[in-house]
């Protein structure tokens, strides 16, 4: 009676761990195909300001082109105008486009904002800002776009302020940002 329990335990096991849906014998295998991924085309955005001065932004791969900016330096800052840490930069940032204006271009970009071109008129004056402040509606695509391009999800950290130089990205600051740091990486890309 032990033997046919035996056996049959045994005759169960092999039955069992015989029957599996991978079959490694009869694996077909395919060679890695050779097509080459297509490039992706620019991300375009038109930004406008509120004198509806507009421009186009471009981005594509680590290189962004703003139409009519000529300075070397670009300075992107995506902020909200609700955020404490984005208002405490914008007088800071005003004092750097007026330092170097034909170094350097700020941008700013309202993020998450209902913000009409009158009441952005009046939050520049509060906060006394001078330079570009978009008000677009491309300004939510733009910054989740920057945002993927950082590896940053979409609930990125505002503000979010990224430095270019002749397009090539170089730097980013997420947060609020000791201006001298700003200042410091500006100086350096202009003796680069």
């Amino acid at each position: 009676m032990r033997f046919y329990a035996s056996f049959f335990i045994i005759a169960s096991l092999s039955l069992w761990t015989g029957c599996s849906d991978k079959d490694t014998d009869t694996a077909i295998t395919h060679a890695p195909t050779q097509t080459k991924p297509l490039p992706k085309p620019p991300s375009t955005f038109t930004i406008t300001d509120i004198d509806q001065r507009s421009t186009t932004v471009s981005l594509e791969g680590n290189r962004l082109h703003v139409a009519k900016v000529t300075q070397p330096l670009i300075l992107l800052n995506i902020f909200a105008e609700w955020s404490p840490p984005s208002c405490g930069m914008i007088p800071y940032l005003d004092a750097l486009q007026k330092k170097y204006p034909k170094e350097l271009f700020v941008i700013g970009i309202t993020a998450n904002s209902d913000m009409n071109n009158s009441d952005l008129r009046l939050f520049m004056k509060k906060h006394n800002a001078s330079y570009f402040i978009s008000n677009s509606q491309d300004n939510d695509r733009l910054a989740l776009r920057i945002a993927k391009f950082l590896n940053l999800d979409e609930n990125y950290p505002i503000p979010l302020t990224i430095l270019f130089k002749n397009g090539e990205y170089t730097i980013h600051y997420i947060g609020a940002t000791p201006i001298e740091m700003i200042k410091a990486d500006i100086e350096q890309l202009r003796r680069d």
